[in-house]
């Protein structure tokens, strides 16, 4: 599956001759009042031969409002609302440069796949400066959202110094559970759902994402495996999955970024 960014909607978008991109490009910067949007969605497919495909569709949106811009640890009061489930709110606290994330003050390691910034718990501490072609590979410790530990390799793909905004596309793979991974899955056959037992095998994942001062414009990420299903009969059968999220800044968040100095 071929990924495209956004990016080409940027009008002032430089050659890869462009010259090195400050710090700052990958470091989220926050206003006190700003305010930022998201809309996301997430999508898994599992195909195993003699089942129904098994589909499902998870999507909502998300407003940010800066209300403490303490350079170690910026707040921001967060509205959200996943279709088809009551609206929530909170206090969001971004901890270790965006590596931690505490809602309501109680702070987990930050495995999102995706998120509003730049989250060095996947993508790794970027070098000082970063040009087009240039490349840094990330051990990832633990399981996360769309993948298990593995390593993944980071290339800078596009950079503008005058609006501040890098692409990065990232590609990797691990062996074993994804974050949550659940020991069974429900499928359908013949009008009846199952419950069988499956074993994930290698997850191979890539994706492309842009940012504008640390703050994620757009964000686009893919990861597949083959799985291996258990029947209560013994028998084993051979399937795959693939799940990918996209994530996009609201056209209220493009018109404060565009304002931006």
């Amino acid at each position: 599956m071929h990924l495209k960014s956004i990016l080409s909607l940027l009008a002032l978008t430089l050659p890869a001759a462009a010259s090195a991109a400050p710090t700052t490009a990958l470091t989220p910067a926050f206003a006190r009042g700003a305010t930022f949007g998201t809309m996301f969605s997430r999508a898994t497919d599992v195909r195993v031969p003699g089942f129904d495909e098994a589909v499902r569709r998870v999507s909502g949106t998300a407003v940010y409002a800066v209300t403490d811009v303490a350079t170690a640890r910026p707040r921001l009061r967060i509205d959200f609302r996943y279709d088809g489930r009551p609206e929530g709110s909170g206090i969001v606290e971004l901890r270790d440069a965006g590596a931690t994330n505490c809602f309501n003050g109680a702070c987990t390691p930050n495995t999102d796949a995706s998120g509003l910034t730049y989250n060095p718990r996947l993508w790794g501490k970027p070098p000082p400066a970063l040009r087009v072609g240039q490349r840094w590979t990330v051990d990832i410790a633990d399981p996360w959202e769309l993948g298990p530990a593995g390593r993944q390799t980071v290339t800078v793909t596009a950079y503008d110094p005058l609006s501040r905004t890098v692409t990065l596309q990232r590609e990797g793979s691990g062996d074993g559970s994804w974050l949550g991974q659940p020991a069974t899955l429900a499928l359908s056959r013949d009008g009846k759902v199952e419950t069988v037992n499956y074993r994930p095998g290698r997850t191979r994942w890539y994706g492309v994402t842009t940012f504008r001062d640390g703050i994620v414009l757009s964000d686009e990420l893919m990861s597949e495996r083959p799985v291996t299903v258990s029947l209560p009969d013994g028998r084993q059968i051979d399937g795959t999955e693939r799940q990918y999220i996209l994530l996009d800044a609201t056209p209220m968040r493009r018109r404060v970024a565009a304002a931006a100095p």
